[in-house]
């Protein structure tokens, strides 16, 4: 009795302490869940929308006004009788590269009836040029994707609306038919008017809504009601408009600041920090009482289960001793232990493919994404490895030696990796990717062909195989400054568009990126099988 004389009473000090302070933290937990929280992000949740509403109506009233310039060009006696052939003058007299300029027009096209090309007029983004075609070849080549757009909007009857385009970049899309000044008489063709959505758009709508403006592209599906995320001290708005001629979305968003919400939380917080202030000295008068019979183990026993090297002076005390202390302090030991083990094997098995040992597609990517935020001025150059025709060997010997060939390709890249300090990956069934830092290009290169070699010795009979009578692998060489963005998928599509010319130049082989192959800065695997 006198031996549990002391748990009896701690049990007794701990019980009250518990009691209070489990009163005062659900008083405090159940008003700030149901009223104060709720509240405060409901407020800040309404503002944001009014903020993207009035930003979203402002891209709106540019789509009326446009749509307007197009209907004043198009419903006028000069229009109809150009597309008439009856005012050969006409694009002297109206285009004009200052016009365009001042009106923020890109291009303006003219078809006819049926949506055959008649004029094209526009500035070109790249080159600042004003040029007026009569076919999308030429000064005017850079036209094309957007006349296609224009005629499938006639096909399908959406010649005369207004609509959000994207054809490399985005841009607003207006077009009317052509009729005479009193709308009188049959239309004789359609006009358009492309207006871009760029940084000059941009800082319009800034000054309009006092907000900095961020438009993207995105290829995912979004609603069409307003995306909220938040951040330490910033919220982001977003909304979506749908696009013609494809599935993508332009993101609208803004980024508001937290000061509001912030400040009505830190009020708050006075009170959770008094509070705690509170129960702080009653636990210290606790403390006090309960020093000699539990805290002082027990802080030892918390410092010990904090070690990370269980062998020290202070932790081996505690595992010696004879009572409850010691025992937990035993049992923590030993599921210290198991537990650095067990996280050593899984970290291996989510970072390795277990077939070839050589790094998996997830450490690929982290490493590809770290180098890419470290790069600053040093080259960074990527890789991407495939075995010819490997679908032919697993075919013709069988899905347990096509492990083997993998096995074995496998050490080879590990040991060209290795000797010299790269990262070779094995990123799909018969994929490999490598990243080389402080690579040149031309280095990479390199490195491909003595892998290439080191294949062609390895001599692993390969007798379905069109390229040669031994396994072999083609590679493609990119790096970071071929991309046209720093996204690690740009970077890797790089590599992934030089493979791809590898293996339609007949494969084994490495090539490098040139830019030619360049098609999509954020292009996915497209090689070959």
């Amino acid at each position: 009795m006198v031996q549990r004389w002391p748990l009896s009473l701690r049990f007794r000090f701990l019980a009250l302490l518990g009691s209070v302070l489990l009163c005062a933290m659900l008083a405090l937990g159940a008003l700030s869940h149901w009223l104060i929280f709720p509240a405060l992000q409901a407020e800040e949740r309404a503002a944001a929308h009014r903020e993207l509403d009035r930003t979203a109506r402002g891209l709106v009233l540019s789509q009326q006004q446009l749509h307007a310039q197009v209907r004043d060009w198009a419903h006028w006696d000069d229009t109809y009788r150009f597309l008439q052939g009856d005012y050969p003058g006409f694009t002297e007299v109206n285009f004009s590269s200052q016009m365009f300029e001042d009106m923020r027009y890109q291009l303006m096209a003219l078809f006819t009836l049926d949506g055959e090309l008649y004029l094209l007029s526009g500035i070109d983004p790249q080159t600042g040029q004003f040029s007026t075609c009569t076919s999308a070849t030429g000064e005017c080549a850079w036209m094309a994707p957007w006349t296609q757009t224009m005629q499938l909007a006639i096909e399908e009857g959406h010649a005369n609306e207004v609509h959000i385009a994207i054809e490399g970049w985005p841009a607003l899309l207006a077009g009317s038919p052509i009729l005479q000044t009193d709308e009188s008489g049959p239309a004789v063709g359609w006009l358009f008017k492309l207006r871009a959505l760029n940084d000059s758009w941009r800082a319009l709508m800034a000054d309009y809504t006092g907000l900095p403006i961020a438009l993207s592209v995105t290829d995912a599906t979004h609603p069409p009601e307003a995306q909220l995320t938040f951040s330490d001290d910033t919220a982001y708005a977003e909304q979506y408009f749908p696009t013609l001629g494809n599935d993508s979305q332009l993101a609208l968003g803004i980024e508001l600041n937290r000061h509001g919400y912030l400040s009505s939380l830190t009020t708050f917080n006075y009170v959770l920090i008094w509070t705690a202030v509170l129960m702080s000295l009653v636990i210290g008068l606790v403390l006090l009482v309960l020093e000699r019979l539990v805290l002082s183990p027990l802080r030892q026993l918390t410092h010990f289960t904090q070690q990370l090297a269980p062998a020290e002076a202070a932790t081996l005390t505690l595992v010696e001793r004879g009572d409850e202390i010691g025992t937990l302090s035993r049992a923590f030991h030993h599921q210290l232990a198991c537990q650095h083990r067990l996280n050593a094997e899984l970290l291996t098995l989510s970072t390795h493919d277990p077939l070839t040992g050589l790094p998996n597609r997830r450490l690929f990517d982290q490493r590809l994404e770290a180098a890419i935020s470290d790069a600053q001025q040093h080259p960074v150059a990527v890789m991407m490895l495939d075995i010819d025709h490997f679908k032919l060997y697993n075919d013709h010997y069988g899905h347990v030696q096509g492990d083997r060939c993998l096995e074995q390709v496998g050490q080879v890249f590990e040991r060209c990796a290795a000797g010299r300090g790269y990262l070779i990956a094995r990123t799909g069934g018969e994929e490999f990717s490598a990243l080389l830092l402080t690579t040149e290009p031309s280095q990479a290169l390199q490195l491909g062909q003595d892998i290439i070699a080191a294949i062609d010795q390895l001599a692993l009979p390969h007798a379905t195989s069109p390229v040669c009578h031994h396994v072999t692998i083609s590679v493609g060489v990119g790096s970071l400054q071929d991309s046209q963005t720093a996204q690690p998928s740009a970077v890797m599509s790089t590599a992934d568009q030089a493979l791809y010319l590898a293996k339609a130049q007949g494969r084994h082989r490495a090539v490098r990126f040139a830019s030619p192959l360049a098609s999509d800065a954020s292009s996915t695997h497209n090689t070959p099988p």
